[in-house]
């Protein structure tokens, strides 16, 4: 009874636009099926080095960074809802013409363009939040939508998977266009716009300091931004080496591969709500997020041993899963309660440059170690990066706590 409990309270409080727009998310997340495998597509069916592939998916991380940065401009210049609905749509058609990109720098550029026009979505989505919630509901409003973005990549890499296993790899270029415009239609005569919300004080107050003027200047926020980025560089390697790690180590097959993605994205989908409700209550969300960095690093170093390598891909996924959940929704949160009506797409789009930046350091970074000096000095290096960025969020916590 006290677990039922525990997720009741979880859920408890949000309101219907918050669950229409997880709802939305919960359709484009279903399309998580380009990501997971273009390492493998690039390397497997187009036959590129490794280092190459790494390139081309850093331009993916380029085009996240300057999405991001695009977006949070435009969600502060014509409000968050119609950067949101142009986001969909013109990311859709945007994957779908992936798909007839075979070129080296063809591909690259398809895939920096794709990823600009998809990450306009970022501030713009967290935008609208803050005018959904209010200071009590926000960090589980944030974790809700994750549980669908999770939820989602539970189906979707193992619906990609499969789908490449018995077709070939175009169609998940096909299917990641459609559930965008399903996400865009179910946008349009679902959600409520409250952009209006956003331009009702266009002046900021004399008094407001400098630094809530100008999220740049806010020195606090830049140092916890970038001790967040190295524990992403460490992390994100989930997407781009350990699929190489899983194929060429663990001899998994394509499916095989989407069904691992799938347990990790069940594993934060079961735990993330109930857990995140612990950390907010309690109010210890700095020292969670510095154990969730340390909980990576750790996961990391498992994928050293070979010798019973699915324990090691267990405690990889286990580990690697909580310090997602008591890492990334506060990352995001911690954004929103330190933003303004009038600058709120300024501050939520540093939170994902961030994120972009991290896209496009990790993939060629964790690359080029594996192809010169091997997996086990990869792991090394990147739990590494997550364990300094442990050191750092406790250095910054004071700030913020």
């Amino acid at each position: 009874m006290d677990i039922v409990k525990i997720y009741r309270d979880a859920f408890s409080g949000l309101n219907r636009d918050i669950w229409l727009i997880t709802s939305v998310m919960f359709v484009n997340r279903l399309g998580t099926l380009i990501l997971p495998f273009i390492t493998l597509y690039t390397t497997q069916e187009i036959g590129w080095t490794k280092p190459q592939a790494g390139v081309a998916v850093a331009c993916f991380g380029a085009g996240s960074l300057a999405g991001s940065y695009l977006g949070g401009w435009l969600t502060d210049k014509i409000g968050y809802y119609k950067v949101f609905l142009f986001s969909l749509i013109g990311g859709g058609l945007a994957y779908y013409v992936l798909q007839f990109f075979t070129s080296y720098i063809a591909l690259s550029l398809g895939l920096f363009v794709a990823s600009t026009i998809a990450d306009l979505l970022r501030p713009a989505l967290y935008t609208g939040i803050r005018f959904f919630t209010d200071e009590n509901t926000q960090t589980r409003a944030v974790s809700l939508l994750r549980m669908a973005f999770n939820l989602g990549f539970v189906i979707g890499p193992a619906i990609g998977g499969a789908i490449i296993a018995l077709t070939s790899y175009k169609w998940i270029f096909i299917l990641d266009a459609f559930t965008c415009w399903g996400a865009a239609i179910m946008t349009y005569f679902l959600i409520k716009d409250y952009s209006h919300k956003q331009f009702e004080n266009n002046v900021l107050d004399e008094e407001v300091s400098v630094e809530i003027k100008n999220p740049y200047r806010d020195k606090p926020y830049l140092l916890f931004l970038f001790y967040s980025l190295l524990m992403l560089i460490g992390f994100f390697q989930i997407l781009f080496t350990v699929p190489l790690y899983l194929e060429e180590v663990a001899h998994f097959s394509t499916d095989e591969i989407g069904i691992f993605f799938g347990i990790n994205g069940a594993l934060v989908f079961i735990l993330e709500m109930p857990l995140v409700q612990y950390v907010d209550k309690r109010k210890v969300i700095m020292k969670a997020m510095v154990v969730g960095s340390a909980m990576i690093g750790i996961g990391l170093l498992a994928l050293i041993s070979q010798t019973y390598i699915l324990i090691s891909l267990a405690i990889f996924l286990l580990l690697t899963g909580v310090g997602e959940i008591v890492n990334f929704p506060f990352i995001s949160t911690t954004a929103l309660k330190r933003a303004t009506d009038q600058n709120s797409g300024k501050m939520l789009a540093m939170t994902s440059v961030m994120f972009s930046v991290s896209l496009i350091v990790a993939p060629p970074l964790g690359t080029t170690i594996l192809e010169h000096y091997g997996y086990t000095v990869l792991w090394i290096t990147m739990a590494t990066l997550c364990f300094i960025s442990a050191v750092g969020l406790q250095s910054v916590r004071h700030y913020f706590d």
